[in-house]
């Protein structure tokens, strides 16, 4: 592009209102991912998410595909063979909304707060950038960028909820050569400890005619506050601890205080559940001991409980270190559980991964960070996951970055981050966003390969 180009900055500024305008109009889709629905694969309204994206892309002359509904594509280039391409990875789906009154804003309407703050479920988390995104390709496009490369927005409904919508893209289809996911923080995320839900179980007979049901929060990676145990005649047992994410959490767990409190009430268990407490204590005992230089220790607690069938189970979520061998870690619970009179199974992995550190994508899209912001962050490992994860040669790269602030104001305590009540994003980082993401687009066209990432 030639120097009379609009820099990004003030073109974004020159389209606010119809950047705007088309973030809200995806953000009124409430598309919270439902696998149980009855509209196939994962509801009505994420089918709705991805038909608004389509709709936009073709009012610029955008090529759009959808796969089965599952995910959907937009192309920013013609399909030229034998030119790698680039994917860019965002999700339309949301996590649900489960107490509107919490909001002081509508979830689902789409609220400007000062000409700056934009507010809505699911506007950070991960509809802006799937907007940016395609605003970006619009202002090179316009602008006499020339690329060398295949260029596609992938946008996927189940992110939320398992990334089942990403696991059935691999399987089905081809993968891009490159794949940038903005949905976790700048400058690059070179690694993503794993996971894993191990769920332990042992038989707990009860009285004929007799049931038991517990309540336990619904995070699975979260430790409960609280968990309350209810017999069919009525008999409730409940149990109080400390509720934090896996890797903050606590020796004060509510799961193994009420399989202490259950061993008086179900005498015919009592041993097999003391020795199941036992087990469940600390991953040294479940046999899963394990930590390296780059992440850290394995964490795993206890946080739900189930019981059916005669049997009672607990699922223990597992954070695995980035050099982890997740088949290895579930051969050692199985067999240490079997010592202990326990069955173990696996319920969901998702393995870690790790992107060389030295290799020159990482160098420049830290570099182009680094030029835009005049921030000095390097690459990072983060906990969680997102389809950088499970794509070939992936990397995570923004939207997060510091100097994000949340005014009072506006938004109480616990309001306005991503997953919380009045969800935003700030007008000014949504620009800052497209300036790197214009930058690194260019950047990473001129580059000769893109292999030998992570696979």
């Amino acid at each position: 592009m030639d120097g009379k180009t609009l820099p990004v900055d003030l073109w974004a500024e020159k389209h606010k209102n119809e950047i705007i305008r088309d973030l809200f109009r995806l953000v009124r889709v409430p598309s919270v991912s439902d696998p149980a629905s009855g509209v196939k694969p994962f509801g009505r309204e994420c089918i709705n998410a991805l038909e608004t994206m389509y709709a936009l892309a073709a009012s610029r002359g955008y090529e759009a595909q959808d796969f089965a509904h599952t995910v959907g594509r937009i192309r920013f280039t013609p399909k030229w063979e034998n030119h790698p391409e680039a994917g860019i990875w965002c999700h339309l789906d949301v996590v649900p909304v489960p107490n509107p009154e919490d909001w002081i804003y509508p979830p689902f309407s789409g609220t400007i707060v000062e000409d700056r703050y934009l507010i809505g479920r699911g506007i950070q988390d991960n509809k802006m950038p799937a907007i940016a995104v395609l605003y970006c390709m619009t202002y090179l496009l316009q602008n006499g960028w020339e690329p060398q490369k295949n260029w596609c927005l992938y946008l996927g409904t189940s992110e939320e909820n398992g990334m089942e919508d990403v696991r059935w893209f691999i399987k089905h289809h081809r993968c891009p050569e490159l794949s940038l996911v903005p949905d976790t923080g700048f400058p690059v995320c070179i690694g993503q400890r794993g996971c894993q839900i191990l769920r332990y179980s042992i038989p707990a007979p009860l009285d004929e005619g007799e049931t038991l049901a517990f309540r336990c929060g619904s995070n699975v990676s979260v430790t409960p506050e609280k968990v309350t145990a209810v017999f069919s005649g009525g008999e409730t047992i409940r149990t109080q601890g400390h509720g934090f994410h896996i890797e903050r959490a606590d020796e004060d767990n509510a799961v193994l205080q009420m399989l202490a409190a259950l061993e008086e009430r179900l005498p015919e268990a009592g041993k097999a559940l003391e020795r199941l407490s036992s087990l469940l204590s600390s991953p040294e005992k479940m046999g899963m001991a394990f930590a390296d230089a780059d992440s850290g220790a394995l964490s795993a607690k206890p946080t739900q409980m189930a019981w059916a069938n005669g049997r009672l189970s607990v699922d223990v979520y597992c954070v695995l270190p980035v050099t982890a061998d997740p088949e290895a870690l579930l051969k050692a619970a199985v067999q240490r559980a079997g010592e202990a009179g326990a069955a173990c199974e696996r319920v969901l992995m998702r393995p870690p991964r790790l992107f060389r550190k030295d290799h020159p994508l990482v160098d420049l899209l830290t570099g182009v960070y680094r030029e835009v912001t005049g921030n000095t962050e390097g690459p990072f490992i983060m906990t969680g996951g997102n389809y950088a994860s499970l794509l070939p040669n992936a990397l995570g790269f923004g939207p997060g970055m510091p100097g994000r602030v949340f005014p009072e104001s506006i938004f109480p305590q616990g309001h306005g981050d991503y997953h919380q009540c009045d969800e935003s994003e700030d007008w000014v980082h949504i620009v800052r966003f497209m300036q790197i993401y214009v930058r690194a687009i260019e950047r990473l066209d001129r580059m000769d390969t893109w292999d030998g990432g992570n696979g």
